[in-house]
C-alpha cells in the first residue's frame, strides 16, 4: 500500500525581494532548539543510571563510574561528554568528570532544590509518546495522552507503578518550600474548617495547621491519593475523605482550596469542579486557587510558563490561565471576582468568595 505523504506548498520567492541571509548565530540557536529532545534524553539517561549522585565531590573518573554503575563506559564517558558540551557537569580530556553548578541539580541528594526527577519525569515512555503527538492537539484540539496510549493521563498512572511513582516524587520535589508559601499567604480563624479538594497526600494541609493551632483540615481526594498517603494519624485536627471532585465535595468548610487542580482541566471540567465547590460552601466561604497566572501579551510571560500551558493540554486537555480566565469561570460557578493574594514566578494564590 502506498502512503501519500503531504507537505506544505513551497512558497512563492520574489526574486527583487530584500531578504538578508540568517546570521550564522540564528541558524545555530534554531538547530539548537530542533534538537532538545537529544538534549533532555541525554539528561534522563544521566539521571537515570545515577551519575549525578555518583560523582565524587574533587571529581572521579568516568571509567571508575562505569564499573560501579555497571554500565558501558565507553557509552558513559560520549555521554557525559555531550551532556559537558551544554555546561552539565565538567569533564576531561583524560576521562575525569567533576560536579557544576548545573550538574549538582540533578542530583538527589543535593541540599538546595533538585531537578533530578523533573528530568526523569519529561522523558518518561507516557509523557515522551504524548508530546510526540503535539500535531494531533493542534489539528483536533484534543488531549495527545489519551491518543497516544489508550486512557487517560491519572488511569494511566495508577496502572503503571515505576512511572506513578516517579511522577509523583516530581510532585513533591517540583517548587521546594511551595506549601509553605502558601500557607503562608492564607489567614484562617480559629476554629475554621480548611477542605483541600484533590489535597493529594495532605503536605498542604499540614502545612496550614502547623500555622494555625486552632484550624482544622480535612484532605480529600480519590482513594488510591489517600491510601499511598500518611493519613490523619498522629493529628486530631487533620481528617481524610475519600471521593471525586467531579462528583461532589464535603460540605461544612470556610476555607477550599483547590491547589494545582484547575490547570488540569478544561474549562467546562474546571468550572464543573467549582459548580461543586460551590454547592458546599455557605455564603461568604472563600475558596482559595493555586495556579500559575499567565499574563496576556505572551512576551510579558516567562516562557517556562507557555510551555507548561502547552503541557496541559498534552496529558489532559488542561490549560494555565490568566487572571482575567479565572475571573470568568468563578463568576460562572457563583463566586466573586478574585483577589490575588500571592504572585510568584512560579505559581500565584487566588482567593474568592462564595456569593
Amino acid at each position: 500500500m502506498t502512503v501519500q505523504t503531504s507537505f506544505p506548498e513551497e512558497p512563492s520567492v520574489r526574486e527583487d525581494a530584500e531578504v538578508e541571509a540568517p546570521a550564522a548565530d540564528s541558524i545555530r540557536r534554531m538547530q539548537e532548539l530542533i534538537r532538545g529532545m537529544a538534549v533532555t534524553q541525554m539528561i534522563a539517561a544521566a539521571c537515570e543510571v545515577g551519575l549525578p549522585d555518583a560523582v565524587a565531590g574533587d571529581g572521579t573518573s568516568l571509567t571508575s563510574l562505569s564499573e560501579r554503575l555497571k554500565v558501558d563506559a565507553d557509552v558513559l564517558t560520549r555521554l557525559a561528554r555531550a551532556l559537558s558540551s551544554h555546561g552539565i557537569f565538567e569533564v576531561e580530556a583524560d576521562g575525569g568528570i567533576r560536579h557544576n553548578e548545573a550538574s549538582r541539580l540533578l542530583r538527589t541528594t543535593t541540599a538546595g532544590p533538585s531537578l533530578h526527577w523533573a528530568a526523569r519525569f519529561w522523558a518518561m515512555p507516557g509523557i515522551w509518546r504524548s508530546w510526540g503527538a503535539l500535531g494531533h492537539c493542534v489539528v483536533t484540539g484534543e488531549e495527545a495522552f489519551s491518543h497516544v496510549n489508550d486512557q487517560d493521563f491519572f488511569s494511566y498512572m495508577n496502572g503503571s507503578p515505576e512511572e506513578e511513582a516517579l511522577y509523583q516524587r516530581y510532585m513533591a520535589s517540583g517548587y521546594p518550600g511551595r506549601y509553605a508559601a502558601i500557607a503562608d499567604v492564607l489567614t484562617v480563624a480559629p476554629g475554621e474548617r480548611v477542605i483541600d479538594v484533590g489535597g493529594g497526600t495532605g503536605s498542604l494541609a499540614r502545612a496550614i495547621l502547623e500555622r494555625n493551632p486552632d484550624a482544622h483540615a480535612v484532605v480529600y481526594d480519590q482513594a488510591s491519593v489517600i491510601s499511598a498517603g500518611p493519613g490523619a494519624s498522629g493529628n486530631d485536627r487533620l481528617s481524610t475523605q475519600e471521593g471525586s471532585f467531579f462528583d461532589e465535595v464535603p460540605p461544612g468548610g470556610d476555607v477550599y482550596v483547590l491547589s494545582w487542580i484547575l490547570h488540569d482541566w478544561p474549562d467546562e471540567k474546571a468550572e464543573s469542579i467549582l459548580r461543586n465547590c460551590r454547592k458546599a460552601m455557605d455564603a461568604g466561604a472563600r475558596l482559595v486557587v493555586v495556579d500559575r497566572v499567565l499574563q496576556e501579551a505572551p512576551q510579558e510571560c516567562d516562557p517556562l510558563d507557555l510551555v507548561l500551558d502547552l503541557q496541559m493540554l498534552v496529558l489532559h486537555g488542561g490549560r494555565e490561565r490568566t487572571l482575567d480566565d479565572f475571573e470568568r469561570l468563578l463568576k460562572a460557578a457563583g463566586f466573586s471576582a478574585p483577589q490575588v493574594l500571592s504572585a510568584r514566578p512560579e505559581f500565584s494564590v487566588i482567593q474568592a468568595r462564595a456569593v
